[in-house]
């Protein structure tokens, strides 16, 4: 009961969130967050499932991505039909890298799969008769209705009212993908998924294909990646190759690391923290707050611990100390520009190296 109710209660959020905010900037960060959502729920399923990295998943959101662009910049073919065909081609591409990379595990993918991505980084620029090179392709966003005459009280503009249509797409993507991997991994196929990576050996001697499984897994996180690529391209109403770099693979790792593997709530929070740390970090204020309530939770949490569980006083402290210093850290700051990545590493290093289980594990 308390699940269903906290589904209903996100899924209201959602639909609510563009009548509470009225910036179109924050409607387009939420719009992000969402995309970038599904690339990391089927990123998690092999990494979090299979147990494997993949490097290239920032190229397989590009081959979404461009063949939304192609479709509509080479041959007028629109947004309904380039959100099928993206996911299938990039799914397409998944196998290619699948089929000969997964013969092989641990660092060596990572370094096949890393390979690939700068491939398809050096195709996409240098083939200008498909994808126009370095210059990128530009496109409008797609407009369904106009909502404003069956709501004339709306009081949008008609761009307000566009973004606001597509961010409901996006929404309704984002379900939809949650509901198939659900779906997917509450089958026989997640219960495979699972048991290769606990044990590949046993799972061979059951008769669970590891090899095929690993591909599957691999095909279907590709698909979920042209899909959301699709959908960055038509948000964006503009591509060019170096959207599509390897820091975004990184990114991508991060936010199922940071919010927790083998969850869909935990994906989701992490593409929240990924995607709102940079803007986070341009604002000195801002940071501060956010520091004081990091210090305030870990003082909160790890008292709690320290009297449930007095053998792991010293391990608590040590989080709950850097917290605190942290949060004098910001205040002493002047400004928080010049430390940017420093800070954005540490705090990285901190979830990575204390919480385990990611965001999610430790509200769970």
């Amino acid at each position: 009961m308390v699940r269903a109710a906290l589904k209903l209660g996100l899924v209201a959020a959602l639909v609510l969130f563009p009548f509470a905010v009225t910036s179109p900037y924050y409607l387009h960060l939420l719009v992000v967050v969402a995309i970038f959502s599904i690339v990391a729920l089927g990123l998690d399923i092999v990494f979090g499932y299979t147990g494997e990295v993949s490097l290239g998943h920032a190229a397989l959101f590009g081959v979404g991505a461009y063949t939304a662009g192609v479709l509509e910049f080479q041959f007028g073919i629109g947004f309904w039909v380039a959100l099928p065909l993206g996911a299938l081609v990039a799914a397409g591409f998944g196998a290619l890298l699948a089929l000969p990379a997964l013969q092989v595990t641990g660092p060596y993918l990572a370094m096949v799969t890393l390979a690939f991505g700068t491939i398809i980084a050096i195709l996409i620029n240098e083939m200008t008769f498909l994808t126009n090179g370095p210059l990128g392709i530009s496109l409008t966003k797609p407009f369904f209705a106009d909502l404003r005459e069956a709501l004339p009280w709306l009081g949008m503009s008609k761009p307000r009212m566009r973004d606001v249509e597509y961010y409901y797409v996006v929404v309704a993507c984002l379900l939809a993908t949650l509901v198939v991997i659900n779906r997917l991994l509450a089958s026989r196929f997640g219960r495979a998924f699972e048991a290769l990576r606990d044990s590949p050996v046993a799972s061979d001697c059951m008769g669970v294909s590891v090899y095929s499984h690993k591909v599957l897994a691999f095909v279907l996180s590709a698909g979920f990646a042209g899909l959301a690529g699709v959908l960055f391209t038509y948000s964006e109403q503009y591509i060019a190759p170096n959207n599509f770099s390897f820091d975004l693979s990184i990114g991508f790792l991060l936010a199922v690391t940071m919010g927790g593997r083998k969850s869909r709530i935990g994906p989701i929070l992490g593409t929240v923290v990924v995607v709102f740390l940079p803007n986070l970090l341009a604002d000195i204020e801002l940071f501060r707050i956010v520091a004081g309530m990091i210090a305030a939770v870990a003082v909160v949490v790890g008292g709690i611990i320290a009297v449930r569980e007095p053998a792991r006083r010293l391990y608590v402290a040590i989080p709950v100390v850097l917290c605190i210093g942290f949060f004098i850290f910001a205040l002493w700051l002047p400004k928080i520009t010049d430390y940017k990545l420093t800070v954005y590493g540490l705090m990285i290093l901190f979830v990575v190296y204390y919480l385990p289980d990611g965001i999610y594990g430790l509200i769970r």
